[in-house]
């Protein structure tokens, strides 16, 4: 990234925002300056790819005049930062915003659905946001630096590059030690290297800080069970399906739970319901075939055999051996 183009264009941007900002004498209008120049004038619009590092690097951002929540809330904070105008970030799980906050009151500036304003009560319910969950309060700039390194190790993690990316998180975590989500993305690296008693902890970590946040319970769950602790998998993987009942993918983690400690009738009733919620979920219909399988009851799972193969899932040959023999048969079944 060339820091003086960078430095140039928002300095650019700044002088064109100036003559609007100098008639404005309400928040209304200082967020319409805003609005007007950059989105409208400018044509910096929304791009929801939270993953692609050029929708929230502001060099890429600057270029592109394409950017996601994190970019274009990067791209007003530096500006209203030269600019001296009192916008703040502000951040959900895994989504963030601006907020305008003069004397004459606040206003939140939602740039997934261009510019326009959400009062909290809207993100509350959009984002399924308790009055008790971390979120919605206002961020300062070191705060917002801690979401942007999360967002960046993200990024490095998805390249497969986890140990990068935990250094990444811990420089965030010394930023924005109250954001939940940096220690649950550090869980997830940490599961992928097979640090599962050090992942466990950091999904502690990020519960201790919001008891509600369901993906956090639901990975601590899969990463006990891996150490064989099911019972107390089976509890945070029961919490996490009590947050958020209608996934599928966790409805599936939480039968492989039961599956693996021997408890294969809940494992079906399980998997039974994730396939209720997504009919094609390949590993959910997998699941469901090797439950039955392991039950002695061949006919309903070749039946969920063929309905996970059709959805690309790939079986052991043994399995499918097995299986084929009872293809047309009309016996019992144990």
């Amino acid at each position: 990234m060339d820091e003086a183009r960078v430095e140039k264009e928002l300095e650019r941007l700044a002088e064109r925002i100036r003559p609007a900002l100098a008639a404005a004498t309400t928040g209304s209008q200082v967020v319409d300056a805003f609005h007007r120049v950059l989105l409208e004038g400018e044509g910096f619009s929304y791009d929801g790819a939270a993953g692609n590092p050029e929708n929230f690097l502001l060099g890429s951002v600057l270029a592109r005049k394409r950017g996601n929540c994190l970019g274009l809330s990067m791209l007003y904070l530096a500006l209203a930062e030269r600019l001296s105008v009192p916008f703040r970030g502000a951040c959900l799980p895994s989504h963030c915003f601006v907020r305008y906050e003069g004397e004459d009151g606040t206003r939140n500036v939602e740039f997934a659905s261009g510019g326009t304003e959400w009062r909290d009560e809207r993100y509350r319910k959009e984002f399924s946001i308790g009055p008790a969950r971390p979120y919605l309060r206002s961020l300062g700039g070191p705060e917002m630096l801690g979401v942007f390194l999360k967002s960046l190790g993200a990024a490095y993690s998805k390249k497969g590059r986890d140990a990068e990316a935990l250094l990444l998180y811990d420089e965030a975590i010394r930023f924005s030690p109250g954001l939940p989500e940096v220690h649950y993305n550090a869980g997830i690296s940490l599961q992928r290297m097979g640090r599962f008693a050090e992942a466990a902890g950091r999904y502690r970590a990020a519960l201790s800080l919001d008891p509600d946040l369901a993906p956090a319970r639901d990975n601590l769950g899969i990463v006990l069970a891996m150490q064989g602790m099911f019972r107390e998998a089976i509890a945070e993987g029961r919490r996490a399906i009590e947050l958020d009942p209608r996934n599928a993918a966790m409805r599936g983690n939480l039968a492989s739970t039961y599956f693996a400690s021997g408890d294969i009738r809940s494992g079906i009733r399980e998997f039974r319901k994730a396939v209720e919620i997504d009919s094609k979920n390949p590993r959910s219909r997998a699941g469901l075939a090797r439950a039955y399988f392991a039950l002695g009851r061949y006919k309903e799972a070749l039946a969920e055999c063929d309905a996970a193969r059709a959805l690309g899932y790939r079986f052991e040959p043994s399995m499918l051996e097995a299986l084929e023999r009872y293809r047309g048969s009309t016996s019992s079944e144990g």
